[in-house]
Parts: structure tokens; sequence; C-alpha cells
């Protein structure tokens, strides 16, 4: 009797341990959202507790003065699934960013797999292309996840991200030298122009450009530090959507 309590005992702490250091999967291998929300979700223990702390500050303090939502997601594994369909289902499943804004950005790291993915909401990819993403994770994150310098490359790649919304951040001009212009902007380009001259010649009417255009501004240009220790803490996530945007790659 005192051999099978000893038994009962180890095993109901082996499962705490588990509860306790691992993630909760559902069905499909995705993580469970956490009881307790955060922004910083590192579940592979790459962080340290002070690091995971000074990102979740920083990323917290960007919420609470914008509404955008930059989650990071580190797992042990994806397992059979493409980081970028782990992702998009992690994203989703969680609902990063607000409902109505789709202002949410999931940054996923897989340990085993050493592959990153950075999805980007709808409401922010006008803002954030798959371009910017391609380039944060070449220049900023792999370059540090080399030499296994994880919380750098992360705290770089969100300075990035906020920097790109706010519209402070401008891409080197000879990064897009190299670029080729696609065969349909030119010849989209040539259409607008006809459109224009053939309109200046027809009864005199001034041509007038669409008024729909334009960027849409989520969340302000106000700055986001210094507003966390009002905000009571991460209120959790709204239940934003994924289109696919964003960028993927390994380490």
């Amino acid at each position: 009797m005192i051999f099978l309590s000893k038994q009962l005992l180890l095993a109901t702490c082996f499962l705490a341990g588990i509860l306790s250091f691992g993630q909760s999967l559902d069905q499909q291998g995705i993580p469970e959202k956490p009881g307790t929300e955060k922004l910083v979700n590192d579940f592979a223990k790459l962080l340290s507790k002070d690091n995971s702390e000074e990102l979740e500050k920083k990323l917290l303090a960007y919420n609470d003065s914008t509404s955008n939502q930059i989650s990071i997601v580190i797992v042990e594994s994806i397992g059979d699934y493409s980081i970028e369909d782990y992702a998009q289902r992690l994203g989703r499943k969680w609902g990063i960013g607000q409902k109505e804004k789709n202002n949410g950005i999931l940054i996923t790291v897989a340990k085993e797999e050493r592959k990153v993915d950075i999805e980007v909401g709808y409401g922010l990819e006008s803002h954030v292309t798959d371009y910017d993403s391609k380039h944060i994770i070449d220049e900023l994150i792999t370059p540090a996840f080399k030499q296994s310098n994880y919380y750098t490359g992360l705290n770089d790649a969100t300075d990035r991200l906020i920097a790109l919304m706010q519209g402070s951040y401008k891409a080197d001009s000879n990064q897009h030298r190299n670029e080729k212009i696609p065969f349909w902007a030119i010849l989209l380009i040539i259409i607008v122009l006809v459109i224009i001259f053939s309109s200046k010649g027809n009864s005199g009417n001034s041509y007038r450009g669409g008024g729909a255009g334009g960027w849409i501004i989520t969340g302000g240009g106000s700055s986001w530090g210094g507003s966390s220790s009002s905000g009571g803490g991460f209120s959790g996530f709204g239940g934003g959507s994924f289109g696919g945007g964003g960028s993927s790659g390994s380490w």
C-alpha cells in the first residue's frame, strides 16, 4: 500500500512537471492559448527569464499605446507542419490582434527545426510587407540566432517592426536597386498614363485622382514607451486574423 502511494505520488509529480514546463496542445498539435495571456510565450526556454520579461515589457507598452499586438511564440517542435502553416494556425487559434482591426503580428520560432516565421495581420500588411518580413529574418534574426543570440535577434526584429508601423524606418535604397519591376506593374502604369492623357482631352474636364487610395494608419504615431505602468498588464488577444502576409526562414 505504501509502495503504491509512492508510485502514485511520483506519477502525479511527473504529470505536474509536464504541465508546468511544456505547452498544452490541441488535437492538431497546436498550442492551446495559455490561461494567463502574454505577448511573449517561450515554451522551449530559449530566452532567459529577464530577457523574456524585457521583451514582454516593450511589446506590452507598444500594445498599450497603439493597440497593435506583436506576439512571440517559441516552441520545441512544429512536428509535421511547415513553419508557415503552423504559424498561421497558431495565430488564428489565439486570435492575435483585434478582431475589427486585424492588427496582430506573430513571430513563431521552432527550436528543433531551427525555423522562424513572421505572420502579419490583414490590417498591417500595408505597413509591414512580405519584403520587409524577409529582410527582418535575413538581416536581423538569422545572423543572431546562428550565434545563439536569441534575445538580440528578437529584440532587433521587434524594434524594426515597430519602426515600420510608425513610419520611422526607411529601407536602404541600395536594397531596392536589384529588385525587378514586374511586367504587370509596367503595363498598369502605361494604362494609367493613357487614361490620364485621354481624359485631359475630353470636354476640358480636369483629371482628378481617386480619393480612396492611401494607407490606413493603425494605432496612430504616438510613442510606445512608458504606458505599461498604468495599463495593468496585458488584457489579452482580441480575435484578429491573418491572410498569409509575411515570410519565413531558418538558421
